[in-house]
């Protein structure tokens, strides 16, 4: 993705209305100019990422409106209004009523001195004029307001929300849960929620841009999942949303009850597992929700990692990769029966059941996690050469004959090194 914030045009589809997640009309369609580059890298993990921040209480909203000298401002009073309140219903469901926004409408609607035009050739300019007239006017961070949402008519631009990913969100045009929300969630600190699209390949190439879908996860406000779309378990857990009990480090085999995250109840019940992968840089994040129909079906998985300066983004994986031609990611959960195995290592997951017909709080999906047996050897994979040894079986050396173990092999090693130890060719 381009690294410049004006110039980084990725569509993003969010529904402009409460409802299921839905295919949207082309004048639905959405683009956010936010540039998840611009956040400070995040060091890499094996375990659980810590809690950067927790949100709880309120934070101060306020909502600016402004006009151009061609174009006057045209979002009534009541809209504002009805939009804060379905951002809120949303934000106090993803927090189980911890957190909420503040909001307050500002009492002047500003009268910008440009054109549409102007603004359209010059945003910045625009951004520049805001702030000095929050300055004139003698608002202060903290005091008055902890995040702005500058409101105004329709320029053209390309994108319909951007973010500072701090205190100043912009909305051109329209004034929507889904644009206002997703925008929010960048103030809050969290990136967009991707996905990977590598046509049949489900875990793609990590670091290769063109294999993913900014926007991918289809079910997070923060990908395509409009305004009643959930942040994903990582999402939440980044925030502080989670409690340490309902978030598990898997390390061991085993069948894991996941019950629906996607609610408001608070039942210090399992809401996510993550496992690590045979690569410390990756991992496997793995949530159930029971909203919207297509993940029910199914865990929902997310890779984290794939980005190597952004580990704490989120990566959809599309567990039937390649299904269709667009919209691809509506059946990528894990559904009862289907299986994949850790692309650097041999753990295994696979869906066993879900509670048919409990689309609430207390609907569940049954994760098995099944870690390599004990005496068998991982593997890697150096230039192409997958080496596995399976205990039970004799060691051989590359001509053919009987070792006795691995140190009297002249051709293979076990290396234990970075990561999880594993069996090496040697060059001599």
């Amino acid at each position: 993705m381009n690294r410049n914030p004006m110039q980084g045009l990725c569509m993003l589809a969010l529904a402009a209305c409460l409802g299921l997640v839905r295919p949207l009309a082309a004048e639905e369609e959405m683009v956010c100019g936010t540039d998840d580059g611009l956040a400070a890298p995040l060091a890499k993990t094996a375990q659980i990422p810590k809690v950067s921040k927790i949100y709880s209480g309120k934070l101060k909203a306020m909502v600016i409106r402004i006009g151009f000298s061609d174009a006057p401002y045209a979002v009534d009073t009541a809209a504002i209004v009805k939009t804060n309140t379905a951002i809120n219903t949303l934000y106090r469901s993803m927090s189980r009523n911890a957190f909420e926004w503040d909001w307050r409408i500002y009492g002047i609607i500003l009268s910008a001195p440009g054109t549409r035009a102007d603004y359209g050739a010059n945003f910045s300019s625009l951004q520049s004029w805001i702030a000095s007239q929050l300055t004139a006017a003698g608002l202060k961070r903290g005091t008055d307001y902890d995040v702005y949402v500058a409101n105004f008519p329709l320029i053209t631009i390309g994108w319909s929300g951007l973010s500072n990913l701090r205190d100043a969100d912009w909305i051109n045009g329209s004034y929507s849960a889904g644009v206002t929300g997703h925008e929010l969630g960048h103030s809050l600190g969290l990136p967009h929620a991707h996905s990977i699209e590598a046509g049949p390949d489900m875990f793609g190439t990590p670091g290769t841009t063109t294999q993913t879908n900014e926007y991918g996860n289809p079910y997070d406000i923060m990908g395509h999942g409009g305004s009643t779309g959930h942040f994903n378990v990582l999402y939440k857990w980044r925030v502080g949303w989670e409690d340490a009990d309902e978030i598990k480090e898997v390390t061991s085999s085993g069948t894991y009850r996941i019950y629906a995250q996607d609610n408001d109840a608070h039942k210090g019940r399992l809401l996510g597992l993550r496992v690590p992968s045979g690569d410390a840089n990756y991992g496997y994040w793995f949530e159930y929700r029971a909203i919207t129909p297509s993940a029910r079906n199914g865990a929902a998985v997310m890779f984290q990692g794939f980005r190597t300066t952004a580990n704490l983004d989120s990566w959809f994986l599309d567990t039937t990769p390649g299904s269709r031609a667009s919209g691809d990611e509506s059946d990528g959960v894990l559904a009862v029966g289907k299986q994949f195995q850790d692309k650097y290592g041999q753990t295994a997951f696979k869906t066993v059941a879900i509670n048919n017909g409990t689309w609430t709080q207390d609907g569940y999906v049954d994760l098995q996690v099944t870690f390599p047996a004990a005496g068998t050897l991982p593997f890697a994979r150096r230039s192409g050469i997958r080496l596995i040894r399976d205990s039970r079986g004799p060691a051989y050396d590359m001509l053919g004959r009987d070792a006795m173990g691995l140190a009297s092999l002249p051709t293979l090693s076990l290396d234990q090194g970075k990561g999880s130890p594993h069996l090496v060719l040697n060059a001599r």
